[in-house]
Order: C-alpha cells, then sequence, then structure tokens
C-alpha cells in the first residue's frame, strides 16, 4: 500500500507572543480557531508570521519541510518549539574536581 504523501501545501505560519520560539503551521485554508484548545492556550496570543507555499525540499530553520507535512497530514497542524541542547547534555561533569586531588 502506498503513502499518500503530501507534495505541495500552501501553510500559514503562526508564532506564539507567550511562547518564545514556538511556531505553528496549519494549511492556509485552515482557520487558527480550528485547532485544539489545549493547544491554543499553550499558544495563547499569537501574530501572523507568514504564509508559504511548502514541499518536502523547502530549507527550514529547523526541522525537515517533509517533517513538517508529514505532521500537518496526521494531526492537521505542525507545533515548533524551541531546541532544548542542554538538555541532551549530562548537568554532571565526568569527573568531581572536588576529589581530583585528593587520596580518597
Amino acid at each position: 500500500m502506498t503513502e499518500n504523501k503530501i507534495t505541495e501545501l500552501e501553510c500559514t505560519v503562526y508564532k506564539s507572543l507567550k511562547k518564545d520560539e514556538t511556531y505553528v503551521f496549519i494549511p492556509a485554508t485552515t482557520p487558527l480557531s480550528g485547532l485544539p484548545e489545549e493547544l491554543l492556550k499553550v499558544l495563547g496570543q499569537t501574530e501572523l508570521v507568514m504564509t508559504l507555499n511548502l514541499t518536502p525540499e523547502k530549507k527550514m530553520a529547523r526541522g525537515t519541510a517533509a517533517e513538517v507535512l508529514k505532521s500537518i497530514k496526521q494531526q492537521g497542524f505542525h507545533l515548533q518549539m524551541p531546541e532544548k541542547p542542554h538538555l541532551n547534555k549530562n548537568p554532571l561533569p565526568t569527573h568531581n574536581e572536588r576529589f581530583l586531588d585528593k587520596d580518597i
């Protein structure tokens, strides 16, 4: 069975004024009010950023256009949130510096 992929979609992008670096991509034909209530609460007040013609090959600032299109196909929107690279790092040093010069 072949997967029905979206090859091109006109999207509207809104940014959350409540949460930094948080954007939602929706089809241009979908009103913002059509999003799930929980998502609208998380986003708070929004501001229209742009409308763009999205194809799988389009260069994106974060993630890939193919991921955005897949997310929109599956749930009707794509939520882009800030990356948190510090969460992927071990917050503790490899060696505990306090004990380096001590015979323990």
